[in-house]
């Protein structure tokens, strides 16, 4: 099974298209068709991340691409898919021709856990949330959906080698009770 800090988000499947079982894929900002032109694309389901066997992709728009996946072709197989985050394996968004270093995307940090200063551990980064251009860390804290912008400033220490993030946040922020 392929595990999430082995894959970068790249989008979320925003809606049906038509009714043979394609959907639009909305790319987050630094993405474009090209990093989806891969065989199999990952949806984060309950938490893991399942293969699907990409058949088809094509640009609609800039930020979207209809892609057609096996097995999904009707509109009940569709419905189950909408809203739900797509990954691709990391080594499938580098291109090894270009750079050899990878420029910083939070979308790497997808995996790691987290720590505040003064509260302790929080959670999983489970998404990056790009709400009108305001990008936030989406963690799984006890269940539940934690919120926190991703500002340089909140950031203490990123440890990759142990995939833990440590926080410094404004008192208020994190109202954990």
């Amino acid at each position: 099974m392929i595990e999430k800090h082995e894959c970068r988000q790249v989008g979320v499947l925003v809606k049906a298209h038509g009714v043979n079982g394609e959907l639009v894929l909305r790319l987050f900002e630094e993405f474009s068709i090209d990093h989806v032109d891969v065989e199999f694309l990952f949806i984060d389901m309950d938490g893991g991340l399942v293969p699907y066997y990409l058949e088809e992709a094509r640009e609609k728009k800039q930020a979207d691409v209809l892609i057609k996946l096996a097995l999904v072709d009707n509109d009940k197989s569709t419905e189950q898919l909408i809203d739900m985050p797509v990954y691709v394996k990391m080594k499938d968004t580098s291109n090894d021709e270009e750079e050899v270093e990878e420029p910083f995307s939070a979308y790497q940090l997808v995996g790691y856990q987290t720590e505040a200063v003064g509260l302790g551990q929080l959670g999983e980064i489970v998404a990056i949330k790009d709400i009108a251009k305001n990008p936030l860390f989406e963690i799984d804290y006890q269940g539940r959906e934690l919120l926190i912008p991703i500002v340089e400033d909140f950031i203490v220490k990123i440890d990759d080698e142990k995939q833990i993030i440590v926080f410094k946040l404004p008192e208020g922020l994190v109202d954990l009770d």
